[in-house]
Parts: C-alpha cells; structure tokens; sequence
C-alpha cells in the first residue's frame, strides 16, 4: 500500500465506499418512513445491495489497498437529512425516492467511467452486476413513486 494510489485502486476504494454509503442509507430511510410497505422494500435494496460489499472489500485487498469505510457524520447527516424530507416535504414518499435515486446516481457514475473491468474479467463481471443491480433499483423506486 502505497500512499500514491493508481486509478484502479482509487476507483475501487470509491465504489466499496458508496456499496456500504448506499446500503446504509436505504436501511436508514427504511427506518425512518412510516409506511410499512415501503419501508420493506427499501430494506430488501438494502440486503441485495449489502451482497456487493464484500466482493468489492476482496477488490480493493486484490489491488493491495485496505478497505475504507464511509465517514459516519457523513452518513448521519444522511439519517437527519431523510427525517427532514420525510417531515417537511408536502409528498414525502416521492421525496426520499427521489432522493434514494440521488444517492444511487454517484455510485452508478463510478461504476460507468471505471476501467478497473480491464484488469481483469472477475472484476467486470462484478462491475456489471453492480451496474445491473443499480438498474433494477431504479427500475423499482420509479415503480414505487405516485
């Protein structure tokens, strides 16, 4: 581990941290709706996308870098932030979808300009099922909306 870090590993970094980032917030929003449907739902993004976490922790050991973990005050402004939207926003279902898709767009953007697939067909074989589970979320939080 090098304190100079190629474009891969950096990338690597990146997507392991916004895999963890994103799981926990939908766990978080989950917790925090009062709709009890939707709250299931969010949580089971959260479990499918907690599948990613530790393919993408074996990544980042691959290309010889430690796992990072997302900053926790970040993550509570993420919690705080969510009870806000929830309370304040006249349609607060659509609002906090709106905002899981938000969340989902910096990790999806990652996972779209990386090369770290080159490096080998195990990592973009995961790469894709990463980017196919963002689809399918999306897919479904659309669905969820009013």
């Amino acid at each position: 581990m090098s304190i100079l870090r190629t474009d891969n590993e950096a990338d690597g970094l990146e997507i392991l941290k916004l895999v963890i980032e994103t799981t926990d917030y939908y766990r978080e929003i989950a917790n925090v709706v009062e709709d009890d449907n939707l709250a299931s739902k969010l949580n089971d993004i959260a479990n499918e996308r907690a599948s990613y976490i530790e393919p993408f922790e074996n990544v980042v050991k691959d290309l010889g870098e430690l796992p990072a973990k997302p900053d926790p005050d970040k993550e509570l402004l993420h919690k705080i932030e969510g009870e806000l939207t929830q309370f304040f926003s006249a349609n607060s279902k659509n609002a906090i979808l709106d905002k899981c898709l938000q969340e989902d767009e910096e990790l999806a953007t990652v996972v779209k300009r990386t090369e770290l697939g080159e490096k080998s067909a195990k990592y973009q074989k995961l790469l894709d099922a990463l980017a196919e589970n963002l689809s399918k979320t999306q897919k479904s939080i659309q669905a969820l909306k009013d």
